[in-house]
């Protein structure tokens, strides 16, 4: 039997007027998820069944999520974690009858608690726990990796080294470049705030060897070029460093702001080593005035702020920055440096 056109048009928009969404780099697979897990979520379309890699999405939206939870999505997405909370707090569960969507809620929650403590709004032991018990249960999440990676930061935060590179680990082991550059990232990173400034390097490098065109293997690319930049100035190699930070601003996506921000921070960093006062200043000014929603990017600037505004002579600027750490990032590792 031939289906008509305008039939199976109709047919088909009626069954995704009810339908899960998986967006992904690629494109969005509608109709219902059948299953999850750490690699990839399978979505039974219209035409058959299919399976998104997890590297590939965006965004997942179910059809019987409650509206709070879509605004919440939306408000953690733009750094409004209060806000998201206070709409998922707001959800009965008891009234939410889909397993993936009370699961989805409740990832939310550990989530947006987890980045409010790194951006010193928190307590990290808390929101570590909170986030690790929602791994601990929902082992076939799709959230598993995502989750590694802030616990990973979280652990950082609390400078237990060695267990958060191990979170970051679990990246490397996955098939594609782009997670495995954004492991060697951040294991990177973790030595760095131990000073192991050639251990360091020697993982920028590793992830700058992973060959990938995605955009997210990219940003990558050049989080591992400001981070090299860092460890290659702390090694008495500061013009080399001001080179690669300067190259990152100039090829960065202006609208990509937690890596600006990281990119003005660095910069500020191979200033300092540079022994160059005012550039310095003026770099994590950057991130003060332009950058001041990434709360972990922002703390550390601010930090730098208070000594270098002393350097130059302005101390009631020193204290202003001073106040406005201990005011919003009280809980934040750069504070407690004060």
């Amino acid at each position: 039997m031939t289906i008509r056109p305008l039939l199976l048009l109709c047919l088909f928009a009626s069954f995704a007027a009810g339908a899960d969404r998986v967006r992904t780099t690629t494109g969005t697979l509608t109709g219902k998820i059948t299953k999850t897990s750490p690699q990839a979520i399978t979505v039974e379309t219209a035409s058959g069944e299919k399976e998104a890699a997890i590297n590939t999405v965006t965004v997942v939206l179910f059809d019987e999520e409650p509206s709070e939870l879509s605004q919440a999505r939306v408000n953690a997405a733009n750094g409004g974690y209060q806000t998201a909370l206070a709409k998922l707090t707001g959800i009965k569960l008891a009234e939410v009858k889909s397993p993936l969507v009370r699961q989805e809620i409740e990832y939310l929650k550990a989530w947006c608690q987890a980045k409010l403590a790194l951006g010193g709004e928190g307590d990290l032991r808390a929101a570590g726990q909170a986030l690790n018990g929602f791994v601990a249960k929902n082992r076939t999440s799709h959230h598993t990796l995502e989750a590694a990676v802030v616990l990973g930061d979280l652990l950082v935060a609390a400078e237990n080294f060695p267990a958060a590179e191990k979170f970051y680990a679990q990246l490397a082991e996955t098939p594609w470049p782009d997670y495995q550059m954004r492991a060697a990232l951040l294991i990177g990173k973790a030595q760095q705030a131990q000073g192991k400034h050639a251990e360091a390097i020697t993982q920028f490098d590793k992830g700058l060897a992973l060959a990938d065109t995605s955009d997210a293997a990219k940003a990558a690319a050049l989080a591992c070029q400001l981070g090299k930049a860092v460890s290659l100035s702390a090694t008495g190699k500061a013009e080399e460093g001001l080179k690669l930070v300067q190259a990152v601003i100039k090829d960065a996506d202006p609208e990509d702001r937690s890596l600006n921000a990281a990119a003005y921070n660095a910069l500020g960093d191979c200033y300092q080593v540079a022994k160059q006062t005012k550039p310095a200043l003026f770099a994590y000014l950057h991130t003060d005035l332009l950058y001041s929603s990434e709360p972990a990017a922002h703390a550390e600037a601010l930090y730098h702020l208070t000594k270098l505004w002393d350097a130059i002579g302005r101390p009631d600027q020193s204290r202003a920055a001073k106040q406005t750490l201990a005011e919003k990032y009280a809980a934040s590792p750069w504070a407690k440096k004060m």
